[in-house]
């Protein structure tokens, strides 16, 4: 995996690993194969002796020196290759989180013959090393930018490398079905090949299970991980701000008996049992002479379309009207969107009659629709649980690290899995070494998903991404 090396092979980088800012302390992570040189001309150990001879993991307490003069104490610590993150010589300086003590030490360290590590360069270097499979480089991402227990106990588990575990498994078997076909190639006459027909039906209709089951658990994925677009949608007054205050736990949009109140998209981020959800209160959809607020009703619009999640808030205790009509069969027509029918204010009593009966013809009409009253806090418990059966991560499926967040890997898993299925269909129709040419296609995608086998573009464009220090 040489070619991924973004610096020349054997040049030694340093960079901050903590957040720029006043702190008790911050990290300066060096790593190379110079690495203990170069720091051995910065770090001064007060016990006199030299770096190189302690032992790996240790932290060694010494006096650090820029341009002959002391600027700072603090910790050393010294790992060997291959016995580091990122498989080369490693060090790690922690002093005081002072910007300019921190920016005099890295000075120091570049001086004396260090380079500047680019985004992502360490977990980089882990990638290319053998320390870790792209999937879980990806990972160490996520867990950087992860904003929920949920998503860290995701980010964790692949970490850990179960997700690569799995992909790695579903290929060995897809490779072993193939090493069969190959024994009927080259020796249809004889029968050489472990498996028979049936056997290797078998076998490819459970990778296809497999792959159908990590495939499916990506939009589930995705919402742990970085939050399902939600829109917020009803009429002025039906209580979508009342809605938007009971979820997020807090007031944040005003809430008036005064019809259009709101006239702008509010955006907040609320995490619903496991699930985030990047929340948007729109304006009230009706038809206005306005002007602002039918600015604030073409935004309410545009954040439907964009929404992969609706909450479709209705109230339960007016009178039925065209414009709630109208909205209605739009949203009926979004075939594409998870729409929950929120119906509001189920505490005022003695409701609308013929309300109630319409309710209750378009309530099966909607995957799922939930009683509430937004502004006394009752029914969260019911929009949560259908929110979790729209978008299902339970604790015990993020622990087993079986959940797909990457659409680059997404992508490779589909195209496997598509690739699988052509197999099986061959396979009905023709003989083995015919079926063999899915099964490659197959495994192909497989070494794509973990990184066994992808293009340097990609590999750039992944580690682009993450913040430099990691």
């Amino acid at each position: 995996m040489s070619q991924y090396f973004s610096l020349a092979a054997g040049s030694t980088v340093a960079a901050v690993s903590t957040a720029h800012g006043k702190a008790g302390i911050a990290v300066i992570r060096i790593t190379g194969s110079d690495s203990i040189n170069i720091v051995s001309k910065v770090f001064f150990p007060r016990s006199g002796k030299k770096i190189s001879d302690y032992p790996a993991s240790s932290a060694i307490f010494g006096d650090i020196y820029c341009n002959g003069d002391c600027v700072d104490s603090g910790l050393l610590t010294v790992f060997y290759a291959p016995r580091s993150y990122t498989g080369e010589d490693t060090a790690e300086i922690s002093c005081h989180g002072n910007n300019l003590c921190v920016s005099m030490i890295l000075s120091a360290l570049f001086e004396n013959g260090a380079e500047p590590a680019g985004p992502g360069e360490f977990t980089r270097r882990a990638f290319i090393n053998g320390k870790l499979d792209l999937a879980q480089a990806e990972a160490v991402a996520e867990l950087i930018d992860a904003e929920s227990t949920a998503a860290i106990k995701l980010s964790n588990a692949k970490v850990a490398g179960k997700l690569s575990a799995e992909i790695d498994d579903i290929s060995h078997t897809l490779t072993e079905i193939l090493a069969s076909v190959y024994a009927f190639i080259d020796y249809p006459d004889e029968d050489l090949s472990d498996m028979s027909a049936d056997e290797m039906k078998t076998a490819l209709e459970n990778a296809l299970s497999r792959l159908d089951f990590l495939c499916s658990g990506y939009a589930s994925g995705r919402a742990v991980s970085c939050g399902v677009k939600t829109s917020i949608v009803g009429l002025p007054n039906s209580g979508k701000s009342s809605l938007l205050n009971m979820l997020l736990g807090s007031e944040r949009a005003i809430v008036t008996d005064i019809a259009g109140t709101t006239r702008d998209v509010i955006t907040e981020k609320a995490v619903i049992g496991n699930i985030s959800l990047v929340l948007s209160d729109t304006a009230g959809i009706r038809k206005t002479d306005d002007i602002v607020e039918k600015i604030g009703v073409e935004k309410a619009y545009s954040s439907l379309d964009e929404a992969e999640l609706v909450l479709a808030v209705i109230d339960g205790s007016s009178k039925l009207c065209d414009d709630e009509k109208n909205m209605i069969d739009l949203l009926l027509q979004k075939q594409d969107k998870n729409i929950v029918l929120i119906v509001n204010k189920n505490d005022i009593e003695n409701p609308c009659p013929e309300k109630a009966e319409y309710i209750s013809g378009i309530s099966p009409r909607f995957s799922h629709s939930v009683s509430v009253s937004a502004k006394n806090g009752e029914g969260k418990d019911k929009i949560e649980q259908a929110i979790s059966e729209l978008y299902p991560a339970g604790d015990e499926l993020l622990a087993s690290g079986l959940v797909v967040t990457s659409a680059r890997i997404y992508s490779a898993l589909k195209n496997a899995k598509d690739a699988v299925s052509d197999g099986l269909e061959t396979l009905k129709n023709y003989t083995p070494d015919v079926a063999g040419t899915d099964i490659e296609r197959a495994i192909s995608f497989l070494s794509m998903a973990d990184g066994r086998s992808v293009t340097e573009d990609i590999v750039n464009n992944i580690f682009s991404r993450f913040c430099v220090g990691k």
